[in-house]
């Protein structure tokens, strides 16, 4: 580290009243400003986490039609599932998602689905869940956190949760015909 680094800068202590000074030094300001970046990042996607988990269970409408029991268990059976998930009907979702580490919520915007439409949707959602994809969106915000700063960081979260995206299409449809591709796309 260069000497400017860790040369202490005299800092008159307030609650002695001069009698002593504190050292510090540019890499303590340094580390001080990190690690606040690091805890305020942290903590803003926690809460707004937990608020819009605590707004989708409170508000949302807890699914119970038997056909879309029946369409899960069938998809679960076939992904190799065997962990219960809740499907919940939340009017300000923005598209469908699975949310929670423990208690997973698949999470269905407020609107009417034909039967192939919801195939494809729970489908692509349950993939997501097979394959972990809520921890590796909290390996990639915890990475963001450590790297705030960093803007490559940014851009490699943003590219990894397309990638994530493209990766669980590719799986869906596989084996998949010409048509029926293209019913998932337009779904």
């Amino acid at each position: 580290l260069p000497e400017q680094m860790t040369t202490p800068i005299p800092v008159q202590n307030a609650l002695q009243s001069g009698e002593e000074d504190l050292e510090i030094t540019i890499l303590d300001i340094v580390i001080f400003v990190w690690l606040a970046g690091c805890l305020i990042f942290a903590a803003v996607h926690l809460i707004s986490y937990f608020h819009y988990k605590r707004q989708v269970t409170t508000a949302g409408r807890l699914i119970e039609d038997i056909d879309l029991f029946r369409q899960v268990s069938e998809l679960k059976r076939e992904l190799h599932i065997s962990r219960s998930i809740r499907v919940i009907e939340y009017r300000e979702a923005g598209s469908p998602m699975i949310m929670g580490f423990l208690k997973p919520v698949l999470v269905l915007p407020e609107e009417q689905y034909s039967p192939v439409e919801l195939y494809f949707i729970l489908k692509h959602e349950l993939v997501h869940f097979k394959r972990g994809d809520v921890y590796l969106k909290l390996l990639f915000v915890t990475a963001n956190a450590v790297h705030w700063f960093n803007p490559l960081i940014w851009i490699l979260q943003r590219e990894a949760v397309v990638d994530m995206e493209l990766s669980c299409d590719e799986r869906v449809t596989r084996g998949a015909g010409l048509a029926e591709r293209k019913a998932y796309t337009e779904a």
